[in-house]
């Protein structure tokens, strides 16, 4: 017999150890950790199916009931733990999954019990992992949040499964977490007292469930998400900034090329440079499992880095160590620290990792101190920023053109010139030449999967050469997989090519690498909208917006959906604001006005985009004519788009705006041109 159920699998943490060293009392916890699950699986309605040694297989009818029993369990040997001697605590690790269950010659079988059976061992110790199908069903009906840890690699089964981890309350901050942490640290008789305050602060209506003395902590061994905060200036010089953050972009390199980390970008932690918000949010804005902090100094030639590893959740610090270099051996530098915290967190080097860690090569202190000035300048992401750090890079080669370096900088730079709006038509150009360059002085250098990005998106924006695009995207993620840009780039390549899951799951994969750049949940909302799914875009566009209010590409899709949605004052405000924050976004409003009958008002827009006289708005106007019915002018600027490889002609076919368009032979012939595969 075959059916859809949701499957709990349980394990009793630390029960084999405990066996061979006393037996007696194994077994005593082992009747007694029964005698506490079974009447909350009946409670829930689930069917025990068997027990295998210490661990429990359970049936449920629905996601949620499983998940509402998970949590209880959870709660009752925390309260269980909180009374009894150190030696008789319970801990389990919970599983759930939705999936198949087959019945045959008396035992269960399918992927509902094996993939329940693999995700258990994810969880920590008192914790609930669930797959991605009970996430779905459970999100918004339990009262815990979920967080997510991303797509696993499970024993026995085939595809990489997508686990999220159940925030149990004791897990959440609370406004008394720090003095419960404070009490642990009280001699016993103060530690009772003080448990029992919280206790009285939980009946007063604070609304907080406690009842474990203790902050769950994660060990070393299970830090997979790291965020490096940006690094304090301990010369007390301003002008000193750009070494400081150019030791702490260099570090973010080296750590994110570890295959077995997860490391946030720098586009995430960057904001939180002079914050004084306590390490435990910070580390649940970035869903990061411990933070980095740093400081650099700096004295002539001579460079220190500390760093120290923080267990935010429990304010624990792990590790903190120094070290020193010349100038002239910074990068070496940068692979001790990295070497070093990958140590700390119990995460196995690759010998490419191990090889690679040991070879840095020596520097120009003067070349690579204008690389410094160059980057710190180009991530400023500004147009003045960009001029003054293109010059550093370029001053950088004339001291010394075979220095790889600058020629990565120019490569990212002018790549994200290209990708802002108005932007010189050479950008792309140079920047495959520089990428090239750097490419030919050291393929091996710490920046390469930037450079291939780079490539990619010249390969798929300016080239339209989609096989060279696809090489280039997949060189760059295998060499850093966690580069959250390249996945959603390479999301939209996906898009083109009509693999639209394929590009949900990338756009996803960059959010979960990069959870507060806004550029990610608002590209994954245009795509959303694009497909006709509404209500996801909207929410992905809000996500956006409440990273960034002002975010322009943010503004611009919230306008496309609400327009899709028939709310045109809302659409028209959204796009009034993000024309007034960058002008060059403004074109969305006068689709919206042909949209909602206001003929006159959408023209006027499009006036305005002749008078700008650039070539980013050929788009907007292709758009303003197609949703108006004047298939004529929107056909001349969409050649138009063409002949000035506008960046967006390749997805012409997707965007569901030129749907007037398509039957259209001129429409079809463009679209032939741009040689998209069948």
């Amino acid at each position: 017999m075959r059916k859809l159920a949701a499957i709990m699998f349980t394990d009793l943490v630390g029960y084999s150890a405990l066996s061979q060293k006393n037996e007696a009392l194994a077994l005593e916890l082992l009747k007694e950790h029964q005698g506490l699950l079974r009447p909350l699986f009946a409670q829930h309605h689930g069917t025990e199916i068997k027990t295998i040694g210490d661990a429990f297989l359970v049936e449920f009818a629905s996601a949620v009931e499983a998940a509402r029993c998970a949590v209880d369990i959870q709660k009752a040997l925390t309260a269980h733990t909180s009374v009894v001697a150190p030696e008789r605590r319970i801990q389990v690790r919970i599983g759930l999954h939705l999936g198949d269950v087959v019945y045959e010659e008396g035992d269960v079988l399918g992927d509902g019990v094996n993939i329940a059976s693999r995700i258990e061992p994810l969880a920590p110790p008192g914790g609930i992992c669930v797959s991605e199908d009970v996430a779905h069903q459970i999100e918004n009906k339990i009262d815990q949040p979920l967080e997510l840890l991303g797509e696993k690699e499970l024993k026995g089964i085939k595809k990489p499964v997508m686990v999220y981890r159940i925030l149990l309350p004791w897990e959440k901050e609370a406004g008394f977490l720090r003095l419960a942490r404070v009490a642990l640290r009280k001699p016993s008789r103060a530690r009772w007292s003080q448990a029992g305050a919280i206790v009285l602060l939980v009946a007063a209506g604070l609304g907080w469930w406690w009842t474990s003395q203790r902050v769950p902590s994660i060990r070393p061994g299970q830090i997979t998400r790291l965020a490096v905060l940006p690094f304090a200036n301990l010369m007390n010089d301003p002008e000193q900034d750009y070494f400081v953050d150019g030791m702490h972009d260099a570090l973010l390199t080296e750590l994110s090329r570890l295959a077995a980390l997860t490391v946030i970008s720098r586009q995430s932690v960057i904001r939180y440079k002079g914050s004084d918000k306590p390490l435990r949010e910070i580390a649940s804005e970035l869903q990061a499992h411990a933070l980095i902090e740093g400081s650099v100094l700096r004295a002539g030639d001579d460079v220190r880095i500390n760093v120290q590893l923080i267990e935010a959740a429990a304010d624990r610090h792990l590790w903190a160590d120094n070290f020193d270099r010349k100038l002239e051996d910074v990068l070496a530098l940068h692979s001790d620290v990295a070497r070093a915290i990958a140590n700390e967190v119990k995460i196995t080097l690759t010998p490419d990792e191990e090889t690679r860690l040991a070879g840095a090569r020596p520097v120009n202190p003067e070349t690579y101190d204008l690389y410094l000035k160059g980057m710190y300048y180009v991530n400023k992401f500004t147009p003045e920023g960009f001029e003054k750090g293109l010059a550093y890079l370029n001053e950088a080669i004339e001291k010394d053109p075979n220095d790889p370096l600058p020629y990565a900088g120019l490569a990212i730079g002018y790549s994200m010139i290209a990708q802002g709006p108005s932007p010189p038509p050479d950008s792309y150009d140079r920047a495959e030449e520089a990428a090239n360059k750097a490419l030919a002085l050291d393929p091996t250098m710490a920046q390469i999967a930037e450079v291939y990005a780079s490539l990619a998106q010249i390969r798929l924006y300016q080239d339209w050469d989609w096989t060279g695009a696809e090489q280039a995207f997949n060189l760059a993620l295998e060499l850093k997989p966690n580069l959250a840009e390249t996945r959603i780039h390479y999301g939209w390549y996906l898009v083109l090519m009509g693999r639209e899951e394929e590009a949900i799951v990338e756009m996803k994969r960059a959010k979960q690498s990069d959870p507060l750049l806004p550029i990610l949940p608002a590209f994954l909302g245009w795509v959303y909208w694009s497909y006709g799914r509404y209500d996801e875009a909207l929410e992905e566009a809000q996500r956006a917006l409440e990273i960034n209010p002002n975010f322009p590409v943010g503004l611009y899709v919230l306008g496309l959906v609400y327009s899709a949605m028939g709310r045109y004052d809302e659409s028209i405000e959204a796009h009034k604001k993000a024309g007034a924050v960058h002008p060059d976004w403004g074109w969305g409003l006068g689709h919206t006005y042909a949209l909602a009958g206001q003929r006159e008002e959408a023209l006027k827009v499009a006036e305005e985009l002749k008078a700008a006289g650039n070539n980013w708005n050929t788009w907007g106007l292709a758009e303003i004519y197609a949703t108006l019915g004047e298939i004529d002018e929107a056909m001349h600027w969409i050649e138009e788009a063409y002949q000035t490889r506008h960046g967006y002609t390749p997805w012409i076919r997707w965007n569901p705006v030129f749907e007037p368009l398509f039957d259209d032979p001129r429409f079809q012939e463009v679209h032939q041109r741009l040689n998209l595969p069948e």
